[in-house]
C-alpha cells in the first residue's frame, strides 16, 4: 500500500500544496483510482525519467506561481492525473509526430502545450494565451526548463489568425475547455494548414461534436468527430475563408450556428 506523498518543504510553505518531485514517478506507474476509472481511453507510453522531472518540476512551479495567480482550480494531489495524464491522452488522440508544428489555442497554464513540449522535444510548440500574466508563467516557465522548441505569444486568437506568419502553418491545433466548441472551431481552425488538425478536450465530446457541426464546416474542417468520450477531433480538409476569424469577442459572442 502506498504511503501519502511527503509535501513540498524546500519550494512551497503551503501545506495543501503537494511536492511532485516526490511522487510523480508512482503516480505514473499505477495512476490513481480515477483514471483506473477511465478504461475506454487510450494511456501514452511511460516518460522517461528525465521527462518525468521536468514534468515534475513544472507542475511545482505551477503551484508556486498558482498562489499569486489564478493559473489552475485542480488541486495539487490531482494535478499529475488530470493536468499531466490528460494532456499525453490528447497528444496521444491528436497523433502528435516527430517534426510537427503544434499551437496550443488558450493556452492558460500551459495544458496541453508545456507537457507536450516536454514530452515531444522534437515538435515545435506555440502557445498562444491572450492574459499577459499567464503568457508571463509561460515564458518563464519555458525558459526554467530550457523547452527551446516553445513560442509564447501574447495575443488574441481573433487576431492571430490573421496573421500571415501563423494562418494555416500548424499541423495541428490543440485545447483544452478553452471556449465552447463552436467558438473553438472558429478560434483553432484557421491555424491548421489543409490536411492538419484540431483536437480539444471537452466535458460530451459526442454532444459537443453535434453542437459545433456548422462552425467546423464554414471554417474548412471535416464533421467533428468524438475519438474519446471527452476529446474531439476536426481534420481541416479546405482553406478557412478570408472573413474567419471574425473581430474580437464576436466567435464568443455570436457563434457560428
Amino acid at each position: 500500500m502506498l504511503s501519502a506523498p511527503k509535501y513540498s518543504t524546500d519550494r512551497i510553505s503551503a501545506p495543501q500544496l503537494v511536492h511532485f518531485r516526490d511522487f510523480a514517478i508512482i503516480l505514473s506507474m499505477v495512476g490513481t483510482a480515477r483514471e483506473n476509472d477511465r478504461t475506454a481511453k487510450p494511456r501514452a507510453a511511460p516518460q522517461p525519467p528525465e521527462q518525468r522531472e521536468r514534468l515534475a518540476r513544472y507542475l511545482d512551479e505551477l503551484q508556486r506561481w498558482n498562489r499569486r495567480i489564478n493559473l489552475t482550480s485542480v488541486p495539487a494531489a490531482s494535478a499529475w492525473a488530470r493536468l499531466v495524464e490528460e494532456s499525453l491522452t490528447l497528444a496521444a488522440l491528436a497523433g502528435i509526430q516527430s517534426g510537427e508544428r503544434v499551437i496550443d489555442v488558450g493556452s492558460g497554464a500551459g495544458i496541453p502545450g508545456i507537457v507536450v513540449a516536454i514530452t515531444h522535444p522534437d515538435v515545435a510548440v506555440t502557445l498562444l494565451e491572450s492574459d499577459t500574466r499567464k503568457a508571463g508563467f509561460l515564458t518563464h516557465v519555458a525558459g526554467m526548463l530550457e523547452l527551446h522548441a516553445v513560442s509564447v505569444l501574447d495575443r488574441r486568437a481573433e487576431e492571430a489568425g490573421h496573421d500571415a506568419s501563423l494562418r494555416e502553418t500548424f499541423h495541428a491545433a490543440l485545447s483544452r475547455a478553452a471556449a465552447p466548441t463552436a467558438t473553438l472551431c472558429e478560434l483553432t481552425l484557421p491555424f491548421v494548414h489543409t490536411g492538419g488538425r484540431v483536437c480539444a478536450q471537452v466535458s460530451d465530446a459526442a454532444a459537443e461534436a453535434q453542437r459545433c457541426q456548422a462552425a467546423a464546416v464554414a471554417c474548412g474542417g471535416d464533421t467533428p468527430r468524438a475519438v474519446s468520450s471527452d476529446v474531439l477531433c476536426v481534420r481541416k480538409i479546405a482553406a478557412t475563408p478570408s472573413e474567419y476569424p471574425r473581430r474580437t469577442g464576436v466567435p464568443s459572442r455570436r457563434p457560428l450556428r
